[in-house]
């Protein structure tokens, strides 16, 4: 019994002794960026794949290794490794300074695309999306810093020594992620941690800056829609090439590079597939844009093989890089890694437990400790990142960072925070053709005073009508998960006619719509309003308001045998908005919306209560919209806006639908959702239907090296009634009993404008032509010519 735990003793001591764990990494000669998925030959007969990370290692008995590392784009590289000096290798591969020769195939078909169309055949089967659910961790970080882009480095030196050794930036955080097919989400961060704040109110999540699985059929990065290489119909657009192959164990790997063809207008992808022939899958994937912009993006993914069946995402990397600032010699870097483990398929989950918001902050969020902070990091934190922490920490807190961090979460729901109030930016910035500028602003409490109750008011001064406008409101805050609160308010404000019922759902601060009215009644108007939100996607606003109506414009309701100008009305108002599987992500103390891909639906409806609270008018009023964004594949986006309304009685004008068109010499600016060849006020209703259309080709019509306009067509369709129209008296208006119709064609960024070395800000124009029955005698009056401006990275 002795003799054989000796030998097994013996035997444990030799392997031990003899068997060495030998680590190395793959970088980049001149970048010295680190290379993942290198190809690694080991005694001419082991290959290995380095990690997303361009890390690798092995076990060897031998005191000499020959080693050879191949990576496409990059000059091959043989060493031999002697002794015992080897525990950490570093491998620098040199580029390759010229492109390589087209590879003529004289086979019938390109290997390559062979096996891309059976990755394609089997892509919903390995798409892990298509599971009927999953659940996992995830540890990520970012880290801020810069590269340098000069010839002799001197430029990389002078800024190391200004920041001493440390990071510009970095943030941690650890998720938990729970999917149920076919697209419920719930990601809850269980810790965050940012450099220089103290309680951050965002995170890092694995899915910041790209998709969670490359199984896509479009890959959007930045709100660009790219082809991914592995859809269907790729293979005309896109040119593969077999780089390489690696045998592992029964399978083989082939890593595949692809790039847009010639010719061919799209917005593509470059970079490399690792091609696993077990289920035909995605192993590992290298893809950033194929055409250069003002940020550049390169994103990594790696996948493992699960429960030997399914394929699922290990990894995930990003790299950004802002290739003009602060300048081009040394532009700002954003590195991201997210390790996922943990990794639990099919789990028993209840999706009616998940939370609305599909990203949330868990309440403890801010404060795990450093035991917490061990278990989950994936690698732990070199010198540079604790020293970035300790310095940039101790710089947030000299310099209160979280107060400014309030300050951009107040901006975003158009407040400005001083102390304890805020200033309601909304009230502060007014300008219209009646009152020209609106001299004024608001004040309202915040948090600092109760997190439940607010209150405050608003006064302004027109500078061409020459009257104050003032008003004051009362909030009661009952549930924050339910958005559920009540309150009062009273209001002495200008109204612009027909801007009742679906406006109210209008937020857009900057609208150029409302720059142009100039025909409003004064109000003198109580509310109590009630607002909530049910069944997740349902948001209610239900008000009760008492007016009084002075038109600001000559005018008279000649109503049977009574005639007025002004009068009151009390109506009951309730408004619904329901966006089924919206996508929520909270953030910044705040619900922010992604949008969803369904239609949304808008209703309004008022019915006014006669001989209540003096009300004059008893009337039943209902507006419906039903708006949605659709992206085509090769195509681009449509989107559409279907709107209707009824009023089951006469009414004064100013209650009546009117403003929907905007054309205006003075504003020559394309008006989301208008006529943009109808006057304001040109056309009076009490019953309408309108559809505003719209196509938006991108750059798939027209695509050169820096002239890469949008292209997108425009046709409008309206119909409208009016009863008793001569009941309204000592104004002008049309009736649109028959359709009108119009349509335009839009160019936007024809000429670009360089913004603060991170995007180019677009100028356009867009030409609009009116015809049918309403047509204008004049050419010219029927045409309309206005301006776009948008953002682009590209």
């Amino acid at each position: 019994m002795k003799c054989r735990l000796c030998a097994i003793l013996l035997l444990v001591l030799t392997i031990s002794y003899g068997q060495d764990l030998i680590h190395g990494v793959v970088i980049d000669s001149e970048t010295k960026e680190r290379l993942a998925f290198a190809n690694i030959l080991i005694n001419k007969n082991i290959q290995i794949i380095t990690d997303i990370n361009g890390a690798f290692s092995f076990k060897s008995f031998s005191d000499t290794i020959p080693i050879s590392c191949s990576y496409v784009g990059y000059q091959k590289k043989e060493i031999l490794i002697e002794g015992k000096n080897y525990a950490k290798i570093l491998i620098e591969l040199t580029p390759l300074q010229n492109t390589l020769d087209e590879i003529v195939i004289l086979t019938k078909e390109n290997p390559a695309n062979a096996i891309i169309r059976k990755v394609i055949a089997n892509k919903e089967k390995n798409n892990p999306e298509n599971l009927h659910s999953f659940q996992y961790t995830s540890y990520n970080k970012i880290i801020c810093d810069y590269k340098s882009n000069s010839i002799d480095k001197t430029d990389s030196i002078n800024i190391r020594k200004q920041i001493k050794g440390i990071h510009f930036f970095m943030m941690e955080s650890v998720t938990q992620k729970k999917f149920v097919k076919p697209n419920n989400n719930e990601e809850v961060v269980l810790a965050t941690k940012v450099s220089g704040f103290q309680n951050p109110s965002f995170a890092s999540i694995a899915t910041d800056f790209q998709p969670f699985s490359f199984y896509n059929d479009n890959i959007k990065l930045f709100d660009i829609n790219y082809l991914n290489p592995i859809s269907k119909g790729s293979l005309t657009k896109y040119k593969f090439h077999i780089e390489d192959t690696i045998e592992e164990e029964k399978d083989t790997i082939y890593i595949i590079s692809y790039k847009p063809k010639k010719d061919k207008n799209f917005e593509g992808l470059k970079g490399l597939l690792y091609i696993n022939t077990n289920k035909y899958a995605v192993q590992n994937v290298i893809a950033s844009p194929f055409e250069k912009g003002k940020i550049d993006i390169k994103i990594q993914q790696r996948y493992t093989f699960i429960n030997n069946e399914y394929w699922f995402p290990e990894q995930l990397n990003f790299a950004l890089v802002f290739n003009e600032l602060p300048n081009k010699k040394t532009p700002i870097t954003l590195d991201g890694k997210s390790y996922i483990n943990i990794i639990s398929i099919n789990a028993p989950l209840d999706k009616k437990k998940f939370s609305l918001e599909e990203v949330r902050l868990d309440e403890n969020a801010t404060n795990r400790d450093s035991i917490f902070w061990k278990k989950y990091r994936n690698e732990k934190l070199n010198t540079t990142e604790l020293k970035t922490y300790r310095v940039i920490d101790s710089i947030g807190k000299k310099n209160n960072l979280d107060s400014y961090l309030s300050v951009i979460e107040k901006i975003t729901q158009n407040r400005l925070p001083i102390n304890a109030v805020d200033i309601d930016l909304s009230k502060t910035f007014i300008y219209n053709k009646y009152e020209n500028l609106r001299i004024g602003s608001g004040l309202f409490t915040n948090d600092k005073i109760s997190k439940k109750i607010s209150f405050g008011g608003f006064l302004g001064y027109g500078i061409k009508d020459e009257a104050l406008k003032y008003g004051g409101e009362i909030r009661y805050k009952i549930s924050q998960k339910n958005e559920f609160n009540i309150g009062v308010k009273y209001q002495n404000n200008l109204i612009e006619t027909g801007s009742y019922g679906l406006d109210s759902f209008e937020e857009n601060l900057l609208s150029y719509r409302k720059f142009i009215g100039y025909q409003y009644d004064q109000i003198k108007q109580n509310t109590f309003s009630i607002h909530l939100r049910s069944l997740r996607y349902f948001v209610w606003d239900i008000m009760l308001h008492q007016t009084s109506t002075n038109p600001k414009y000559k005018y008279e309701f000649a109503h049977n045998i009574q005639s007025f100008t002004n009068y009151k009305n009390t109506t009951l108002n309730v408004n619904l908005r329901f966006a089924y599987k919206e996508k929520y992500v909270a953030s910044f103390h705040q619900k922010v919306s992604y949008g969803t891909k369904y239609p949304v639906l808008l209703l309004s409806f008022s019915k006014g209560l006669k001989n209540i609270i003096n009300g004059d008018f008893n009337y039943t009023k209902i507006e419906a919209a039903i708006e949605q964004s659709i992206f085509t594949r090769n195509l681009g986006t449509t989107k559409y806006t279907l709107e209707t309304g009824y009023i089951n009685s006469s009414l004064p004008y100013g209650l009546l639908f009117t403003g929907e068109g905007s054309y205006d010499t003075d504003t020559p600016f394309i008006m989301k959702n208008t006529f943009q060849t109808m006057k304001p006020y040109e056309f009076l209703s009490d019953k309408y239907v309108t559809l505003f259309l719209s196509h938006n080709f991108g750059g798939l019509l027209f695509k050169s090296s820096k002239f890469q306009p949008s292209i997108s067509l425009h046709n409008n369709i309206g119909w409208g009634n009016l009863s008793d129209s001569d009941f309204h008296k000592f104004i002008a208006f049309k009736t649109k009993d028959k359709i009108y119709f119009e349509t335009g064609i839009q160019f936007d960024n024809l000429v670009k404008m360089n913004y603060l070395n991170v995007a180019n800000i677009g100028f356009g124009f867009g030409t609009f032509y009116r015809y049918g029955a309403y047509t204008n005698p004049e050419f010219k009056d029927n045409v309309a010519f206005k301006f776009t401006l948008n953002v682009t990275i590209k």
